[in-house]
């Protein structure tokens, strides 16, 4: 079973029973998932670090068939959260990402990683300046994805956020991060591919330091208009489509979801919750 699943931060907070779907979440996360949210200074990524704990658990419920109660997560010795997993169920793996206005989930039975980014182009550099600082991180086949031909500066943006999700995902699939080096990762792009939203494509070949790894698999695409989204995984097969992500509810996460923390005065959370600001963009 792989999921792909998308929450919206501003459809949540505005819902007309986000209250009670607040104190609900507090009773079905652990008492670590809570306290983490609360240790976040903006109502956004406080409530982005909580759906980002619950949705995995959402979807373990689903592939593994235990009950939400019985689950059991921690982290690997190099930080990668993970589920405890049981010799009976079939082997669950799963990322979470979040920027801008949605937390994304992706899962299978092999590594996994996934990275959204809000691609906005009001910044005080063009994307060509941004990719000009950082372009140590990129190859020159890369760079010139990103610099080269007659592009719009809103394509130049879609070209940089799609590698650079791409390196995102694959570091966090992996789980070496950031000290191997973004350039040591880098990416053969098909030219004849627009990567706008509504598009979608597998074709990317990923190379490690100049040596092709086949046995990854990336899934580009977009979230509605603005948000820019890749998934690594490994795969003995190629993978024809790109699974689209789905538009969930935190309500349709916590549906049949058991209270394991009891204990939690879910007024007194709320009431933390709402007095953070919210994130300035």
């Amino acid at each position: 079973m792989r999921v792909r699943w998308a929450i919206s931060l501003e459809d949540t907070i505005t819902s007309p029973s986000f209250q009670n779907i607040f104190r609900r979440a507090v009773l079905c996360a652990s008492e670590e998932d809570v306290d983490q949210q609360r240790r976040f200074r903006f109502k956004e990524d406080a409530l982005a670090c909580l759906i980002g704990r619950l949705m995995p658990r959402k979807a373990a419920v689903l592939h593994t068939s235990n009950s939400w109660a019985s689950l059991e997560f921690v982290r690997t010795e190099i930080g990668k959260p993970s589920l405890v997993q049981s010799s009976f169920a079939p082997n669950f793996e799963y990322n979470v990402s979040h920027h801008g206005d949605l937390v994304v989930l992706a899962t299978g039975e092999t590594r996994i990683g996934v990275d959204v980014m809000r691609v906005d182009e009001v910044r005080r550099e063009t994307a060509v300046e941004q990719m000009d600082s950082l372009k140590r991180h990129f190859s020159e086949e890369e760079i010139q994805t990103v610099k080269g031909g007659e592009k719009s500066e809103m394509k130049r943006w879609h070209a940089f956020y799609r590698i650079w999700c791409l390196k995102e995902s694959i570091l966090k699939a992996t789980g070496v991060g950031l000290p191997d080096g973004l350039h040591n990762h880098t990416f053969q792009m098909n030219r004849n591919y627009d990567h706008i939203p509504g598009n979608s494509t597998t074709s990317s070949l990923y190379l490690h330091q100049s040596t092709p790894q086949p046995q990854w698999i990336f899934e580009e695409s977009f979230i509605g208009e603005k948000h820019c989204v890749a998934v690594a995984s490994e795969s003995s097969s190629p993978l024809e489509n790109v699974i689209p992500f789905e538009m969930k509810s935190l309500e349709e996460i916590l549906k049949d979801a058991d209270f394991i923390n009891v204990t939690a005065d879910v007024d007194e959370e709320l009431e933390v919750f709402m007095e953070k600001p919210n994130k300035p963009f």
